[in-house]
């Protein structure tokens, strides 16, 4: 199974139908204060709710055949997916903050290219003085897309291939399907779709099902998340079924798979309570988890713990607590010229729970495991961030994410997670990005957790899965310049970067550094891509690794290294 390297890899390439057809409008300013949500609002009563909904290319934008042939292949948004994300009704007190939000909401919706509210005096001259009509307006960015990828690494060859449409008949609705597989003989094909409102309420409904090489799969999920930030309610349910291979690497190649038949149900349900900025979340939840494991196979498979089968409840609480300072709309820091919005503050989210662990006897434990039978084990799990803005061009970011379950006062599995990232916008063109990160994990009943470092991974230059470990640290460097240069709807940047990476095993010293630089293409469109951002790289190794050295790798794939 050993992988002989090339000089040439094409990871990942996506497209996205009829690219490159409009000129961009003009883009917001990267950061102001103006753009921050205020302090003080003045309160209003909220008069008449006008929404107005326009195709992906309207007006002076549809000057072509083929622009025009895009509006004819799209549903323009349905008014009535606006009017349903608007939480208050006519009558009710409302203020700036409250448009400003709708604003954001409808942005992620991921629905539109650009959206506009504002609260406007009433044109009637008897309304009261104190009243505002709501005025809403949206223009789409195109929902049908496909993709084609493709990846040669050595004599390993893989593919892939998507169709989708993410606003069904103008409701907001997704409906997508795609296919990949590779020199294994690993094949998944599968047919989802998503029903944002379900029967018109806020719950969205998605379902994926389809067929791999190991078997069929399944899933169902019903979500009613908290839909504005003064929302009281939310709740989760969902069933999953699949059958996979969990994979084991070395240099690149798979020396070990093992079967696996999983099967999973969970619930949750969480109260809010607070301001819009500063608000905390209770809640309960609920997971029952079903394992199957078959025998492993491959050369390394002797090396490989199976546990018997084995089944986990747990039930537990949840905890949250978020204090934020402002919002802050900005451009070029994970996105072109689309308008991202940036949550100031602090934010914890703490569960904490029973799991009640069921292991057959059975599978391939090494001496002295003692994982089967039953045992009640506490489990904690916990996540920290924040984000900062300093001054209008300056924003970082710190994420601390932990988890860990014990079991008669020793560790069975935990995992770490660091990220901290910074930016630095003041040298127009250019924003300098900084990112770092350490991972670490360790698993002593269910199989052995293995971390892997390459190309897809963030250490570009290096394939895929060329190291492994339990162990990883990583620094990535970018320099990302906005050339002015549009074409048509598509907008162009540059991007000049390195990476270097550490990894090792648990105990052991790390192995390192694994470094690389090199130069990038960006290109982002806000009708067709959205807040996508299609990046092309070309990397430069510097170090060898296991006895060989690495030529130079083309990558091309949708979506930053690292965000904010």
């Amino acid at each position: 199974m050993s992988h002989r390297r090339a000089g040439l890899a094409l990871l990942a390439t996506s497209w996205t139908c009829a690219p490159g057809l409009a000129q961009q409008a003009t883009a917001p300013p990267t950061a102001s204060p103006a753009s921050a949500v205020s302090a003080v609002s003045e309160v209003f009563t909220l008069g008449l709710v006008q929404v107005t909904t326009s195709d992906v290319y309207e007006g002076e934008l549809e000057t072509s055949a083929l622009r025009r042939l895009i509006n004819a292949t799209h549903w323009t948004t349905r008014e009535a997916v606006i009017h349903r994300e608007i939480w208050h009704e006519t009558g009710d007190l409302v203020d700036t903050k409250f448009a400003e939000e709708l604003e954001r909401n409808l942005r992620a919706t991921g629905l539109f290219a650009d959206v506009t509210v504002k609260l406007v005096p009433s044109s009637d001259p008897d309304a009261a003085p104190g009243v505002r009509n709501l005025q809403v307006r949206t223009r789409d960015r195109l929902s049908i897309g496909g993709g084609a990828g493709a990846s040669f690494v050595g004599d390993a060859t893989s593919g892939s291939a998507s169709l989708s449409e993410s606003n069904l008949f103008g409701m907001g609705d997704r409906l997508r399907f795609s296919y990949s597989e590779n020199d294994f003989g690993e094949t998944r094909g599968q047919v989802g779709y998503r029903d944002r409102y379900v029967a018109g309420t806020w719950t969205t409904a998605n379902a994926v099902a389809g067929r791999n090489e190991e078997g069929n799969f399944f899933g169902l999920s019903f979500d009613r998340p908290f839909r504005f930030l003064e929302d009281r309610f939310a709740w989760n349910v969902s069933a999953t079924t699949t059958a996979f291979d969990q994979d084991y690497f070395l240099s690149n190649s798979t020396v070990a798979e093992v079967p696996i038949d999983f099967s999973r149900f969970e619930a949750s349900a969480r109260w809010r309570s607070g301001t819009r900025m500063n608000y905390w979340t209770r809640g309960l939840a609920a997971r029952y988890t079903d394992y199957e494991y078959g025998a492993a196979r491959g050369p390394f498979a002797p090396s490989i713990r199976v546990p018997g089968d084995t089944e986990v409840v747990f039930a537990g609480g949840t905890l949250s607590w978020a204090n934020l300072s402002e919002f802050r709309e900005v451009t070029h820091i994970d996105t072109l010229q689309f308008v991202q919005d940036v949550r100031i503050g602090t934010t914890a989210v703490l569960e904490a729970g029973a799991l009640l662990r069921s292991e057959d006897a059975g599978g391939s434990a090494l001496p002295g495991d003692s994982s089967a039978g039953e045992s009640t084990q506490p489990s904690v799990s916990a996540r920290l961030g924040r984000i900062l803005a300093i001054g209008e061009s300056r924003f970082a970011s710190a994420a601390f994410s932990g988890a860990v379950r014990t079991r008669g006062g020793d560790a069975t599995g935990w995992r770490t997670d660091v990220n901290l990232r910074a930016f630095d916008q003041t040298w127009r063109p250019h924003t300098l990005g900084l990112a770092v990160s350490y991972t670490e994990a360790d698993e002593t009943e269910n199989l052995p957790i293995q971390l892997t470092l390459g190309e897809r991974t963030g250490l570009r230059g290096y394939p895929n899965r060329e190291f492994v470990g339990q162990r990883l640290v990583r620094i990535n460097l970018e320099d990302r310049i906005d050339l002015d240069a549009h074409l048509r709807s598509l907008d162009f940047g540059a991007v000049v970067f390195f990476d270097s990476a550490w990894i090792g095993s648990r105990g052991d010293s790390l192995e390192g550094p694994f470094s690389s630089a090199g130069v990038g293409l960006r290109i982002g469109s806000t009708p067709l891509l959205g807040r996508g951002v299609a990046r092309i790289d070309l990397s430069f190794p510097f170090d060898d690794a296991n006895g060989e050295s690495f030529e130079p790798l083309l990558s091309l794939t949708v979506g930053q290294v690292f965000t904010l």
